[in-house]
C-alpha cells in the first residue's frame, strides 16, 4: 500500500516517471533448516516483492509514456550462494535478477528497459555495525575481493546515471556484477598466497 500510494504521490507532483531505481531490501540471518516460515516471508517481501509492486507501478507508468529505464538492486547473493546464514536473502535476490530478466522481454518492444546490479559488500551503518559487532568478518569479506577493499556507496552511482540515461538505450535485462571482482573470482573464494 505505501509503495503504491508514493506512486500516485508522484503523479500527482510531477505527471509522469522516466526512471526508478529500486534499492529497498532486508536482511534477516539464518540457516535454512532453522528459520520460520515468517521469517523466510519477511525477508523474501523486503527483497523481491517489494520490488515488484514497484516495478509493477513503474512499469504500468511508463508503458503508457513509452519509455523509461528501471534498475532494480540486488546482490551478488542473487548470482552465487553465500551460505553464512543468507538463504532467504539468496533467494530473493535471485528472485529479483530473474524478474529483471523476465520484465525486460515483456517490456523491451514498449520502450521500458529493465536491468540490475548486483553489488558485493557495499558499507553502510547497519552493515558496518555487524562487522564491528563480529570479529573477523571484514576480512573474511576482504579475502574474497580481488580489488582489496570494501564497496562504499559512491561506487554505485556511475552505473546508475549510466543505466538511467538514453547511453544506455540499447541495453536491458542485462545484470552488472559491482563486487571488486568476487564473481570472477569465484563465490565467496579467498585470494591465493603469492610466491615472494
Amino acid at each position: 500500500a505505501q509503495i503504491r500510494a508514493m506512486y500516485q504521490q508522484v503523479d500527482r507532483e510531477f505527471g509522469r516517471i522516466d526512471i526508478v531505481a529500486n534499492i529497498p531490501g532486508a536482511n534477516i540471518l539464518g540457516h535454512p533448516e532453522e528459520i520460520t516460515l515468517e521469517h523466510f516471508t519477511k525477508v523474501i517481501n523486503a527483497t523481491l516483492v517489494s520490488k515488484f509492486v514497484s516495478c509493477q507501478e513503474a512499469g504500468r507508468r511508463m508503458l503508457a509514456s513509452g519509455k523509461g529505464s528501471i534498475i532494480n538492486m540486488s546482490s551478488i547473493g542473487g548470482v552465487r550462494a553465500l551460505g553464512r546464514g543468507n538463504f532467504a536473502y539468496s533467494v530473493g535476490q535471485a528472485g529479483v535478477i530473474q524478474m529483471t530478466r523476465e520484465l525486460s522481454t515483456e517490456w523491451a518492444d514498449r520502450g521500458v528497459r529493465v536491468n540490475a546490479i548486483a553489488p558485493a559488500q557495499i558499507t553502510n551503518p547497519g552493515f558496518d555495525v555487524r562487522m564491528d559487532n563480529t570479529p573477523g568478518l571484514r576480512e573474511r569479506f576482504l579475502r574474497g575481493i580481488p580489488a582489496g577493499r570494501l564497496g562504499v556507496p559512491d561506487d554505485i552511482k556511475g552505473l546508475v546515471i549510466f543505466l538511467a540515461s538514453d547511453a544506455s538505450s540499447f541495453i536491458t535485462g542485462s545484470v552488472f556484477g559491482m563486487d571488486g571482482g568476487n564473481l570472477a573470482m569465484g563465490a565467496n573464494g579467498t585470494i591465493g598466497r603469492r610466491e615472494a
